[in-house]
């Protein structure tokens, strides 16, 4: 009979998510993470081949964990700019998460894990994309390149450019950036509509 299972994969996800809270540590090690969660390293590599295996499986939780708010931003009045001004609130309130989406680039993960986590991570941007094209042609009418590229730099350049630094830093994000993103992308958002 198998043993039962003491502790959750989220839970070690939980703590490795948790010492990101140190600037110092971009990818935390498994003896940090282990003394964090309060498990053998051991049984760590029961549930997880790998570090990379372990942190890529937290950087898709976070991903997913941000678009179902960013998804829903997309879905409501003036979604484009509703989008742009969730990504600064959503990085003050989960700053740790925000790290997490940061330790790696989509490519980068690609070959990591067992064929379902690489599935995963291919399609992660799926619902996320469609979500973005389907706002900008409520909000334009028309989803060319051009308009897709607009938006992008609207949604998504802007405000990841003000916030990338205190990421990185794991400082708190100012509020004052949702006032600056509110201006910065409305006008790109203007312009655009304006000129269309």
């Amino acid at each position: 009979m198998a043993r039962p299972r003491l502790f959750t994969d989220d839970q070690v996800l939980d703590a490795a998510q948790d010492l990101l809270a140190d600037p110092a540590i971009t990818r935390p090690a498994i003896t940090a993470i282990s003394t964090a969660a309060g498990v053998h390293s051991g049984s760590i590599y029961v549930r997880f081949a790998s570090r990379d295996e372990l942190l890529a499986r937290l950087w898709l939780r976070s991903v997913r964990r941000f678009h179902e708010g960013f998804v829903a931003a997309l879905a409501g009045p003036a979604p484009l700019l509703t989008a742009a001004t969730f990504l600064p609130r959503y990085c003050r309130e989960y700053p740790t998460e925000a790290r997490a989406m940061k330790m790696f680039h989509r490519d980068e993960l690609l070959e990591v894990g067992a064929e379902e986590l690489r599935s995963a991570i291919a399609g992660v941007n799926d619902d996320m994309n469609a979500a973005l094209l389907t706002a900008v042609v409520t909000e334009f009418g028309v989803a060319d390149d051009r308009s897709l590229a607009i938006a992008g730099a609207a949604v998504k350049a802007i405000p990841y450019g003000l916030v990338r630094d205190y990421i990185a830093r794991a400082a708190p994000v100012p509020d004052w950036i949702d006032e600056v993103v509110a201006t910065a992308s409305g006008a790109v958002l203007d312009e655009f509509r304006a000129r269309s």
